[in-house]
């Protein structure tokens, strides 16, 4: 997926050190792991990239490299923040799962996509797998 097919978008990825990061800066509940590129609207993009150790916005070459760093592509944000605004914005695409019980992940899972989460696994596995299914729904393997 290029640029080109998300026009208004811009493919930020993620440089930062941590093996899993949670946005913390704009606030939008996406997580993310090393080299992962989520497409997110210009004015959430400008405010991570502002962090320059952490977030970079990239070019469709470096999207193009490896098609499986391509996480979620967020086309919303929330209605009251305008592009002018500069509150933090949120999305639509995932809660903060972070915040999240291990009962209310794995609730979340199985309203959200139909599937029941081990009920051993660790929270960080479990916050992984739902990651996985909203990008494959993303990216239209699952419904």
């Amino acid at each position: 997926m290029t640029n080109a097919d998300n026009r208004h978008l811009l493919p930020v990825k993620y440089i930062g050190k941590k093996p899993q990061k949670v946005d913390n800066v704009a606030n939008t509940g996406l997580i993310w792991t090393p080299g992962q590129i989520h497409f997110l609207p210009p004015m959430v993009a400008q405010k991570l990239s502002a962090v320059k150790d952490v977030w970079q916005i990239v070019d469709d070459a470096t999207v193009d490299q490896d098609p499986a760093n391509i996480g979620l592509v967020v086309t919303q944000v929330d209605p009251d923040v305008s592009e002018h605004d500069d509150p933090n914005p949120r999305t639509f695409d995932l809660p903060n799962l972070e915040g999240m019980t291990r009962a209310d992940i794995s609730q979340y899972a199985e309203s959200n996509f139909n599937t029941k989460l081990p009920a051993n696994a660790k929270k960080e596995e479990m916050i992984a797998q739902i990651v996985t299914l909203a990008n494959s729904r993303a990216a239209g393997e699952i419904e």
